[in-house]
């Protein structure tokens, strides 16, 4: 194989792992783009074992890029993903002699990845359904929608009523609700009516009404 053969090959199967990655991302099950992506990457792997231009750093280095990147799909947090992403990056410089030409090679791919990702985002308006998954993303936000079963924001500057005295802690009672609530420090009696004037997750305070 040429040398022009083997870098053109290179530069087509990096494009290929990135762009079916991400598509892979935003795809509900494991699919073609998946498979593609794999094929990618052990064709990148066979391709530079063939033409002798892969030592053991590279090949570790690579791998456990992958796995990081497999890792962080499964863990809610950034920190696994970035040092795969770096360790794959760090495998591609490494590659052959011309350092400059991976890098320029580099960047054209992660270019290419990010327009895939923006035409993802902007006109398809796809979300990674696994990460929807698991930090739910979309369901837990009052933007959906969505108000968690410890969330009582909506209670503030109701009125209730004293169930108990509150010592300052007591119950209050809000339409057919029972809420176990603090006075703002003072002793209120039961069967007042109070107002709740501040709420933090399950943390209701009131504050007597004084007509």
């Amino acid at each position: 194989m040429v040398e022009w053969q083997y870098q053109l090959l290179l530069l087509i199967l990096m494009l290929l792992m990135t762009t079916m990655f991400i598509w892979q991302l935003y795809s509900k099950k494991f699919n073609f783009a998946g498979v593609l992506a794999l094929i990618g990457g052990l064709g990148f792997i066979i391709l530079n074992i063939y033409m002798n231009t892969m030592d053991a750093l590279i090949l570790v280095l690579f791998t456990t890029g992958v796995i990081l990147i497999i890792i962080e799909l499964f863990v809610v947090g950034a920190i696994l993903g970035l040092l795969g992403i770096g360790c794959i990056i760090a495998s591609f410089m490494l590659v052959g002699d011309n350092m400059w030409q991976m890098l320029m090679f580099v960047s054209i791919s992660i270019l290419v990845g990010l327009i895939e990702w923006l035409w993802i985002k902007k006109v398809l308006k796809r979300k990674m359904p696994l990460l929807s998954e698991i930090v739910l993303l979309d369901s837990t936000n009052k933007a959906s929608g969505y108000t968690s079963h410890d969330d009582r924001s909506y209670l503030i500057n109701q009125v209730a009523e004293t169930m108990t005295e509150l010592r300052p802690a007591g119950i209050i009672k809000f339409g057919n609700e029972r809420i176990d609530a603090v006075s703002n420090g003072s002793f209120i009696k039961r069967g007042v009516q109070v107002k709740i004037i501040y709420v933090e997750g399950t943390r209701v305070v009131v504050e007597e009404i004084i007509e």
